[in-house]
């Protein structure tokens, strides 16, 4: 396992940032449901008690670790939407969903025995707020509630670890089911309900 030295962060979300960092090292190195608080504390380079003053238990090491890079990657597909890239929304769901599988400390969460961390992540209102407001952006001006696009930004999210957990056959297929099955949805002027 690669070990760094702990320092002293007088900023309580760099600490933190460490700390996740060096979890991604341990989940990659010694798998994620494998790594322990011992292993991640070591690839941090500090205590134990330093660990668990940012993290109280494992659970919630891990949910901090998703939640940053779930929020990551929707943060960086509505950058990519307001740099005005040429790219469509199925173009960026599957650049997310395609940067997930590229990470090896990501790809991991997605595995059987590891799905309850990214299912729970899903359901952080803060992440849905973020995903939502990509949405709206990438919605214009709609006459849809703040309730409409949280529901949304839950499907496009869910429809992702779907997609994650259970990947299409190739690449074409996969494309496929997000152009034709969560693209219209999520772009609809009309509200869900009436899509049934």
């Amino acid at each position: 396992m690669s070990h760094t030295r702990w320092s002293r962060h007088a900023d309580e979300d760099v600490a933190v940032d460490k700390l996740l960092d060096a979890a991604g090292r341990a989940f990659t190195e010694v798998g994620v449901g494998k790594a322990t608080m011992v292993d991640v504390a070591a690839a941090a380079g500090c205590s134990r008690a330093t660990l668990y003053r940012y993290f109280p238990n494992q659970e919630a090491l891990h949910l901090a670790y998703v939640h940053r890079a779930t929020l990551r990657t929707a943060t960086y597909l509505a950058g990519e939407r307001r740099a005005g890239a040429p790219n469509s929304l199925a173009d960026r769901v599957i650049t997310g969903i395609a940067s997930v599988r590229s990470d090896a400390a990501m790809s991991e969460w997605f595995e059987p025995e590891n799905l309850a961390v990214p299912i729970k992540v899903s359901q952080n209102s803060e992440l849905l707020r973020s995903m939502s407001a990509a949405l709206l952006a990438e919605l214009g001006p709609q006459p849809l509630s703040q309730d409409e696009l949280e529901r949304r930004a839950e499907w496009l999210l869910r429809s992702i670890i779907s997609l994650l957990a259970m990947p299409g056959r190739d690449a074409a297929s996969e494309r496929a089911m997000v152009e034709s099955f969560l693209v219209p949805v999520l772009l609809s002027p009309l509200p869900i309900e009436s899509l049934s």
